[in-house]
Formats: structure tokens, C-alpha cells, sequence
């Protein structure tokens, strides 16, 4: 059984406490870990935004208004 079929198996509050498990585990490791790529990619992607005004920053708690609506 692979990790994924396991995963699919989870209810939707199981993969959230395996998300946060995961992420402890991942956010204890070194600080000296480099970020994957395309993460790096997505980073330049939306400073350049900023920097060229296609981009806005938004409010941490409005951000969280919209990705609730969305997530309804």
C-alpha cells in the first residue's frame, strides 16, 4: 500500500492532524535545509509581482476570510 492510497483512506480531520504531524516533524529539522525549487520559483514569481504592481499583499486576517469562503 503506498502512502497515498493510506492518505485517501484518512478522514478529512485525520489528514489534517497527519499534515500538522508532518510539518513538526519537517520544521524541526535543520535550519539549514534549503527550499525546493519550485517553491523558490513561486517566491521570485510574486515578488516580481510586487515589484511590477500585477501583485498586491493582503491583510493576514482578510486572507483568511477568503480562503474560508472559498473552502465552503
Amino acid at each position: 500500500m503506498n502512502l497515498e492510497t493510506i492518505i485517501d483512506g484518512l478522514s478529512r480531520d485525520q489528514q489534517i492532524i497527519a499534515m500538522e504531524m508532518l510539518w513538526k516533524r519537517l520544521s524541526q529539522g535543520p535550519d539549514n535545509a534549503a527550499p525546493p525549487t519550485w517553491h523558490r520559483d513561486i517566491v521570485a514569481e510574486r515578488v516580481a509581482g510586487l515589484q511590477d504592481g500585477t501583485e498586491s499583499l493582503s491583510d493576514w486576517a482578510d486572507a483568511k476570510k477568503r480562503l474560508a469562503v472559498r473552502l465552503q
